[in-house]
């Protein structure tokens, strides 16, 4: 016990004598966090800039995609439901009595017609898909009609 009396009490001393000096160890952790944190936070910064160079162009390239195909087949899926419509209000009319039933048909026609449009510019065009994306699947530029074939 008498050993450890005046390690304690040397202890203290140096406590007491380190707090004297204004905190230099509290001010080292703090620099060397500091530090740390600017460090982690650069490494940080620079994998999110990374995966916001392969993120960005492929998010772009859905919503372009989501649009494209909205337009090539949501507007005339929501014109042939209006004419259905209308042609079943057109039913219940005097001069369409007979005849209404058909707007529904001629609008079908419609649509029928302004897909193959669709398919004949892309297959000129040698694309699969609006944006110029080649699928294997579809092979809208092997087609077998080599003079709208773009070389």
């Amino acid at each position: 016990m008498s050993s450890s009396g005046p390690r304690l009490d040397q202890a203290r001393t140096y406590i007491t004598f380190s707090r004297d000096l204004g905190g230099f160890a509290e001010t080292f952790v703090a620099g060397v966090g500091g530090l740390a944190a600017a460090a982690f936070t650069i490494l940080i910064g620079l994998g999110e800039a990374f995966a916001n160079l392969i993120i960005s162009p492929t998010d772009a390239f859905t919503n372009v995609t989501v649009l494209l195909i909205d337009a090539g087949f949501g507007a005339p899926a929501r014109f042939l439901q209006s004419v259905w419509n209308t042609a079943a209000v057109a039913v219940g009319l005097d001069p369409w009595m007979q005849l209404g039933p058909f707007i529904a048909v001629l609008g079908a026609i419609v649509v029928v017609l302004f897909m193959l449009i669709i398919v004949w510019y892309l297959d000129a065009m040698d694309f699969d898909t609006f944006t110029g994306l080649d699928l294997p699947f579809i092979e809208l530029d092997t087609g077998g009609d080599l003079e709208d074939e773009n070389d």
